[in-house]
């Protein structure tokens, strides 16, 4: 030890360096000191988040996820779309907007309405182009240099929210809510590849941007990275988004038996999905549910087996998955992404009506109109349904502060802050090991099965 320690002072032997490694911070206050003590270089600020995108040697990541101030440090891991393999291989499929009720599927409904879609980036089709002036974009954070959708799964979830008529819909639009405006927030390139950073930097410029947004979808669910749910930067980016006033609509993912993240926070709307297509609603066999600090998610199940939709026809799902299409302008997808899309489209409509209702009250009245399906837990408070004409925002208000445990209300009367906070990943140990590819890089991003029907 000595020899070796005399060779390494004499130069003679090199060091191995510390590997650098890049994370996402998030500060409790607008305290940043910590960023300087702890001698991280900073890569990217995301300042309506209070978060920053860092680099530094495991050591000075550690040092920086234990200083006073910081709410959460996480790798900023490479996220990549995989699928789920619980359909039941039926080809049956439904429109978005079956089985809502109410306005869903008209032709103006949701007008006036802003619905940000933070994805893969959305192309123009014959349901939803630019030229409409209801398709606009906002932010690319993918690093793509194009807002067209290579991979195909924004511009599914397009479809869902506001898409127009095409062939197979009988002259009737597409989407839940056509009337409304989709602005892209692209955050994933044409492989659907993203990263923590590139999905903050997205979450960062919406909340920029909140004064001229409604709704946030987010139809995308990572494993959650310990195994207690706590907040990490994903979820407290996505409590900015709904404390600047947008109501963030977010996946459950597919995993039974657990919610990922961030649709486990339990301030967002979060969505499983069900199967309508035959007269008796189910809980889809693939979606995620659990009890996070004491409040159930998800918060409503909606439509998610065999639902229709439009794809780029050079995407990289259409050309992965020939057999998803049906008929001749029409796609069909599984999974909790396009319940979520669903869910986006019905807050629309609320939002068409209630222009003042605030993310709480949409939240609520989205649980308060939705049907029970019989005594399953996996459900929330049900599944969606167009939120009745006359349930105004009092209404949603008084049912915000009464039964928040069962059907009604918001559904976080119970709560626990402190359970939440315990369970919180920024003290983490930042060894090498905690940096490998481990349930971190899992993800549903596409959150589906591309499958067409029996011919």
């Amino acid at each position: 030890m000595l020899l070796a320690a005399s060779l390494v002072s004499a130069g003679l032997v090199a060091v191995p360096a510390a590997r650098s490694l890049t994370a996402v911070v998030t500060f409790a206050g607008p305290s940043r000191n910590a960023l300087g003590a702890s001698g991280v270089r900073v890569v990217r600020r995301h300042p309506n988040l209070d978060a920053a995108t860092v680099r530094g040697t495991p050591s000075q990541l550690e040092r920086l996820a234990r200083a006073a101030g910081v709410r959460a440090v996480a790798p900023d891991a490479v996220l990549r779309p995989n699928g789920h393999d619980g359909d039941d291989g039926q080809r049956r499929s439904v429109l978005p907007w079956e089985r809502l009720g109410g306005r869903a599927g008209s032709r103006s409904a949701g007008s006036g309405v802003r619905v940000a879609l933070v994805d893969t980036g959305v192309s123009d089709t014959a349901a939803l182009a630019r030229s409409s002036g209801r398709l606009v974009d906002g932010v690319d954070t993918s690093g793509a240099g194009t807002f067209a959708d290579g991979y195909g799964h924004g511009t599914f979830m397009a479809g869902i929210v506001a898409g127009g008529p095409v062939a197979g819909t009988d002259g009737r639009p597409l989407g839940v809510a056509p009337g409304a405006t989709v602005v892209s927030v692209k955050v994933a390139d044409a492989t659907g590849t993203t990263s923590l950073s590139k999905v903050v930097a997205g979450l960062d410029w919406v909340v920029g941007h909140a004064a001229s947004l409604d709704v946030a979808s987010f139809s995308f669910s990572r494993t959650r990275p310990g195994r207690g749910y706590g907040p990490d930067p994903l979820t407290d980016a996505v409590e900015r988004v709904r404390d600047a006033g947008v109501t963030v609509v977010v996946s459950a993912g597919n995993v039974p038996g657990e919610v990922g993240d961030p649709g486990f926070d339990p301030r967002v709307v979060t969505v499983g999905a069900a199967d309508v297509r035959d007269g008796k609603a189910t809980v889809a066999s693939f979606s995620g549910s659990a009890v996070v600090a004491g409040v159930r998610k998800p918060d409503v199940v909606g439509s998610g087996v065999g639902v229709l939709s439009v794809l780029p026809p050079r995407s990289a799902i259409a050309r992965q998955h020939p057999d998803a299409r049906h008929g001749n302008a029409l796609w069909r997808g599984s999974g909790t992404s396009q319940a979520t899309a669903q869910a986006a489209g019905v807050a629309a409509l609320y939002l068409a009506e209630h222009r003042d209702a605030t993310p709480s009250q949409v939240k609520t009245a989205l649980r308060s109109a939705a049907k029970p399906i019989g005594r399953t837990e996996r459900a929330g408070a049900g599944l969606l349904k167009t939120v009745r004409r006359g349930h105004d925002d009092d209404d949603a208000e008084d049912c915000a502060g009464g039964a928040a445990s069962g059907p009604a209300g918001d559904g976080e009367g119970g709560f626990d802050a402190n359970s939440w906070s315990a369970n919180s990943w920024s003290a983490n140990s930042w060894s090498a090991n905690s940096w490998s590819a481990n349930s971190w890089s899992a993800n549903s991003w596409s959150a589906a099965v591309w499958e067409g029907e029996d011919r």
